[in-house]
C-alpha cells in the first residue's frame, strides 16, 4: 500500500513540475533551451511513476488483501522533518547560492534515510554530499554551460 501512496506523490508531483516547467522563461544555451531539463525530468518522472503505479496496483490484486495506511516508526516526523529542510534549502539559495545550501541537503537527507546514524555516518555523508554537488555543478556550469544560483552573501 505505502508503494501506491509513494507512487501516486510521484505522479502528482511529476505533474506539478511539468505545469511549473511551463513558466520559465525560453533562453537558448546551445540547442537547447532553459526550459529543456526541468521538462524532460518531469516526464521522465511522471513516466517512472505510471510504471511504478501500475506494478503497485498488480502487485495489490494479486494480494487480494485488505488495504490499510501504514507508517513506519518515525516516518511522518521524518517527511516533516525533510519538508523543513527543504524549504530552509530553498531559502538559503537566495542567500548563500547553489553549493553550500546543496551540500547541506545532501547531507542532511542523506543522514535522515540512515536508520541509525554514527559518527562515521558524518564522515561518509559530508565527503559523499560534497562529491556529488561538486559533479553536478562541474556538469551544470562547465560541461553544459549554465548559470546556477549565486548567493547575495557569499
Amino acid at each position: 500500500m505505502s508503494e501506491l501512496v509513494a507512487s501516486i506523490c510521484f505522479l502528482i508531483s511529476g505533474f506539478a513540475f511539468l505545469f511549473e516547467s511551463q513558466k520559465i522563461r525560453v533562453l537558448r544555451f546551445g540547442s537547447l533551451g532553459g526550459d529543456f531539463f526541468p521538462k524532460m525530468l518531469s516526464i521522465m518522472t511522471i513516466v517512472v511513476s505510471t510504471v511504478w503505479l501500475i506494478s503497485s496496483v498488480v502487485k495489490l490484486l494479486k494480494k487480494k488483501q485488505s488495504i490499510r495506511l501504514e507508517f513506519a516508526p518515525g516516518g511522518v516526523a521524518r517527511t516533516v522533518a525533510y519538508l523543513a529542510g527543504f524549504a530552509l534549502y530553498i531559502l538559503m539559495l537566495d542567500l548563500f547560492g547553489f553549493f553550500l545550501p546543496s551540500v547541506g541537503i545532501s547531507l542532511f537527507t542523506y543522514l535522515l534515510l540512515k536508520e541509525k546514524t554514527r559518527w562515521l555516518d558524518f564522515l561518509t555523508a559530508g565527503v559523499y554530499s560534497v562529491v556529488m554537488v561538486t559533479i553536478v555543478w562541474l556538469l551544470f556550469t562547465r560541461v553544459l554551460g549554465l548559470i546556477l544560483p549565486t548567493g547575495r552573501l557569499i
